[in-house]
């Protein structure tokens, strides 16, 4: 396999950085990791530490050895890392209720990659300046985006509503991709929020160009830092390069697997990733027990989006 790797993570202007990152190599493969703690509730850190920690250890765990089912393996690991945050928390005295984070994980072996993400932290992958697919937010805002509600630049600025975590009361639902064929050039993001809100989606496309992996890296986030100057969250990413040929293994999965049915991709560009079946009907009464819980933030959310229209308009109006 010839790839590169980079990774950086700044706490911006926060006391604390409770995002975390890493990965983890053998012969077969390259296994990344991010998670990002929620703030607003106790033990964020904790909760994004034992995530990762767990996830990587699950790797390693295999020595040299190949994940043959590379979906039960992000979906399980997750699940697993999920019950570790809850014992963490019950042992050092903490509600086990609280400890919260977001997740995105990436497999990448034999030439191919496979992710879940539980959250708002994104996986992007890239070729050539183009946007193939990205991950979509268990927010409410990122599917008001998809529905056409609200546009790109506000969905960046409103926070919204988060219905899907590690960690918590309620067992996760990991939203996984389809098995990916990569090709050369091939490039795949991990990051938090701090990161994807401050960039338009042609502008992302544009740094992760870069020649340097190490460079888009430090580049994404010095941007970020700038967008948000003294009000930037943790700043977090992960960025991945396909160097060599496309593979000629055979793939491991079929995309019409119940845990696959589970995907829900962003894929505006070529058409190389392919397109999962329909939700089943379990997966969409599960999509609407967790909107109905997030009911009685619509209208918090709509003053919040007014606010975003309003200061847009102010800062057009003093450039004028």
């Amino acid at each position: 396999m010839h790839y590169s790797i980079a990774l950086h993570s700044e706490k911006g202007t926060r006391q604390t950085n409770q995002d975390r990152v890493s990965y983890s190599e053998n012969k077969n493969g390259v296994f990344m990791v991010i998670a990002d703690g929620l703030g607003g509730y106790v033990g964020g850190e904790l909760a994004a530490q034992t995530v990762v920690d767990s996830l990587i250890r699950s790797f390693d765990e295999l020595g040299d050895s190949k994940v043959d089912d590379p979906a039960a393996f992000i979906v399980l690991s997750m699940n697993y890392a999920h019950s570790l945050i809850i014992r963490e928390a019950r042992a050092r005295g903490i509600n086990p209720s609280e400890p919260r984070t977001t997740c995105v994980a990436c497999l990448v072996q034999d030439g191919y990659a496979y992710w879940g993400h539980v959250g708002d932290s994104r996986l992007y992958l890239f070729n050539d300046g183009e946007l193939l697919a990205r991950t979509i937010d268990h927010s409410t805002t990122d599917h008001m985006h998809q529905d056409g509600v609200v546009d790109e630049q506000v969905q960046r600025l409103a926070s919204g509503q988060l219905f899907r975590c590690l960690g918590g009361n309620r067992r996760p639902v990991v939203t996984l991709g389809p098995e990916t064929h990569l090709g050369t050039g091939d490039t795949i993001l991990l990051c938090t929020d701090g990161v994807w809100r401050a960039f338009k989606e042609r502008k992302l496309a544009k740094v992760v160009q870069m020649e340097m992996v190490e460079d888009s890296v430090d580049d994404l986030l010095s941007h970020a830092q700038r967008y948000f100057r003294h009000d930037c969250d943790n700043l977090t990413a992960l960025m991945f390069r396909w160097n060599d040929n496309p593979t000629s293994e055979k793939p491991l999965l079929n995309v019409k697997t119940p845990e696959l049915a589970q995907t829900n991709l962003s894929n505006p560009g070529k058409q190389r990733v392919p397109i999962p079946n329909p939700p089943s009907n379990v997966e969409r009464k599960q999509e609407s027990e967790e909107f109905s819980s997030v009911i009685d933030e619509i209208e918090s959310l709509v003053k919040e989006l007014d606010t975003v229209y309003e200061k847009k308009r102010g800062d057009k109006k003093n450039n004028q």
